[in-house]
């Protein structure tokens, strides 16, 4: 039977006398995970099995360094509990104790297409917490990729998933050299910062780096630097990668920040998570925004009431009623002289005084009906008998 990282344990072994391996999760080419219970403290556990030539810590540095790890309590990092050696399955290898989450890694997740930015948003603000808080103790990952960020269930209803850090300084815990089984570089080639590619000691902008790459596959399903191992290396030596513009402006400038070249210029992990927390906050109230459009939309138009000029209905009727009936033409007159025909002038005067009153009256309640509120009857001037006898009489006087 071979002794590689291919072999597969079976479910119930053992492994260092303790943990009853359950179930495969998967294997990489340097590792495999299992599902596995503690019989001493009676939980879940991951269990890292690594290949066959990778030293394990035994050293008291080492051990101390397993103690730190083992220290770390952050929601966004999966908790060490313990690294030990598996010595009964073909070979000594090195295990890793860890805090099982159960859900996918974020290379699943992507497979299924983009992150939503407010979810990546998210995501970047608690994994850049939890790099704060390991760097301030010294320790660097070395190895953020997808498959290292795992997608636990949210104790919100509304998150998706809650991100969680794994593996942290375990390519620093294995071999005291950092560079344990031959021809094995650490960290993932598609995610290496360019002073890594360069072979430069790790160092916590490193991790922002390897950060910012994991963020932009996120957001658009693509490696910035996928391909061969040397054409990987050698493009983030001589190139940025490529940040589209459709993430929106705010992640163009922060990926292209953290993933400056120089080291000097990415932003620390708090910078990171400061701006992180700004993006999604602006993405929550874009999205807060869209739902609130559109349950206004799907409620129907919204009423608007007319306002109109026009008389009412009824008051046209009312003022029409109370209307004097048209006169009848006057008979025609005889031209006379000089002074009856200044009589007649002033006759005529008479009677354009008598029309224009109601006509004026007329007017003055269709102005009414236009400024007020509720039509009211209208106040006609006092007649005292029909027009019609008034001009009558009145032509019969003026005419010679």
């Amino acid at each position: 039977m071979t002794t590689d990282v291919q072999t597969v344990l079976e479910a119930g072994s053992t492994v260092a006398d303790r943990y009853v391996v359950e179930a495969l999760l998967g294997r990489g080419g340097t590792a495999a995970v299992y599902r596995a219970r503690d019989q001493v403290l009676g939980r879940a556990v991951a269990l890292k099995v690594f290949a066959p030539g990778t030293t394990a810590p035994h050293g008291a540095r080492e051990r101390a360094e397993v103690d730190l790890l083992a220290s770390f309590h952050h929601p966004s990092l999966v908790t060490l509990f313990d690294v030990c050696t598996d010595a009964d399955h073909g070979g000594e290898r090195p295990v890793l104790v860890m805090e099982l989450v159960e859900g996918p890694h974020l290379g699943e997740r992507i497979a299924q297409g983009p992150l939503a930015r407010v979810d990546v948003a998210r995501m970047a603000g608690d994994l850049a917490e939890a790099l704060h808080a390991v760097h301030e103790a010294g320790v660097v990952h070395r190895d953020i990729k997808p498959g290292n960020v795992l997608l636990g269930p949210s104790l919100l209803p509304t998150h998706e998933f809650r991100a969680r850090l794994a593996d942290f300084g375990i390519a620093y815990l294995v071999d005291s050299t950092r560079l344990t089984a031959e021809g094995i570089l650490v960290g993932t080639p598609a995610y290496l910062s360019p002073e890594q590619a360069r072979g430069e000691e790790p160092s916590p902008a490193g991790d922002v780096y390897s950060l910012g790459l994991v963020l932009l596959e996120s957001l658009t399903r693509e490696r910035a630097f996928d391909g061969p191992l040397l054409e990987a290396l050698a493009a983030r030596l001589s190139s940025d990668p490529h940040v589209p513009g459709h993430v929106g402006y705010g992640w163009k400038s922060l990926l292209a920040a953290m993933t400056a070249r120089d080291p000097a210029d990415r932003p620390t992990p708090l910078d990171v998570v400061v701006r992180a927390r700004a993006l999604e906050a602006e993405d929550e109230a874009g999205a807060t925004g869209a739902v609130a459009a559109g349950e206004a939309s799907a409620t129907g138009p919204v009423p608007v009431v007319a306002t109109s000029s026009a008389l009412p209905t009824g008051a046209v009727e009312r003022s029409t009623q109370d209307l004097p009936a048209d006169p009848p033409p006057a008979a025609a007159t005889v031209p006379g002289p000089r002074g009856d025909h200044q009589h007649r002038s002033r006759a005529r005067s008479w009677v354009a005084l008598l029309v224009a009153v109601p006509v004026l009256a007329v007017g003055a309640v269709l102005w009414q009906g236009r400024t007020t509120d509720a039509p009211s009857t209208p106040e006609l001037p006092a007649v005292e008998a029909p027009l019609d006898d008034h001009l009558s009489d009145l032509m019969t006087s003026v005419t010679p």
